[in-house]
């Protein structure tokens, strides 16, 4: 496979006030980043050698948390695959109100819109951890799909899997109120995590107040009441375990029942099929 050559190219124009000034150097291409790029969902089946080449036309870069990645309105148009860590992608609205869209774990790609259609970014992505990246420039990732169909196949899966989330989402904010959009986004957490033992699940991690009021574009207070109200239902409870990786007490939620959590959403009884 031939990749275009590549140029250097700037750092996002935005930063977040909180982030330091200046980005960490980027990590030196190697071994390490070809095992990485082999867990990206996009490359899987990919052999060494044309990852080898895929891992020359990248640009390997850790990212700090909190630290802006991509920033809406920006014209640089690198896709992103995630080697490492978690990026949320993000809205901004001039007053400074978060609209969270979805987060981005290992093994996913960010900016592949701006890649694919050379228009300007859409949102925001801020790191929610460290995180370790591999930039590639759109040339680059478009020769990757002309010469793979596979990989070009599993964009498109993607694609189509983004616009149905985005209808879900359009449906949820017109049709819903704000008790039934959490219990759909609550719901969305849970077949997406670990799976469930006698309908029971535990969200690890639980997400504050505040950040799941981002993604269904509420308040905080709001989703503490109807959190309070679930829970006074029981449908959902709080309860307190170690961390696994820092042995420190952490609070995290228990769905005490997904058929239950589903009763209370229009439409929900498909997504829970496919869990």
């Amino acid at each position: 496979m031939t990749l275009v050559a590549r140029t250097p190219e700037a750092a996002p124009a935005v930063a977040a006030a909180a982030q330091a000034a200046e980005r960490p150097p980027a990590v030196t291409p190697g071994l390490t980043s070809v095992s990485g790029l082999r867990t990206i969902a996009l490359l899987q089946g990919l052999g060494d050698e044309v990852l080898a080449e895929v891992a020359q036309a990248c640009r390997f870069q850790r990212v700090r948390a909190r630290q802006t990645v991509m920033s809406r309105a920006d014209v640089e148009h690198d896709c992103c695959f995630v080697l490492a860590g978690r990026l949320r992608v993000v809205a901004l609205s001039p007053g400074g109100r978060e609209v969270s869209f979805r987060d981005a774990a290992a093994g996913e790609m960010i900016g592949e819109m701006a890649a694919l259609d050379d228009r300007p970014r859409s949102a925001t992505v801020v790191a929610l951890q460290e995180s370790l990246l591999a930039r590639m420039r759109p040339a680059d990732l478009k020769a990757l799909l002309r010469r793979h169909w596979p990989i070009n196949e599993r964009m498109l899966r993607h694609l189509a899997s983004t616009a149905r989330t985005l209808t879900e989402r359009v449906y949820e904010l017109s049709t819903l109120n704000v008790q039934q959009r959490l219990c759909a986004e609550l719901l969305r957490l849970a077949v997406a995590g670990e799976p469930a033992v006698n309908g029971r699940v535990v969200l690890r991690p639980t997400p504050s107040h505040n950040e799941l009021a981002t993604r269904i574009s509420s308040y905080r207070e709001q989703v503490a009441r109807e959190m309070a109200e679930l829970a006074r239902q029981g449908v959902i409870h709080r309860e307190r375990e170690a961390d696994a990786g820092t042995g420190r007490e952490r609070e995290v939620v228990v769905i005490e029942d997904l058929r239950r959590l589903a009763e209370r959403i229009e439409g929900t009884h498909a997504a829970l099929e496919r869990a």
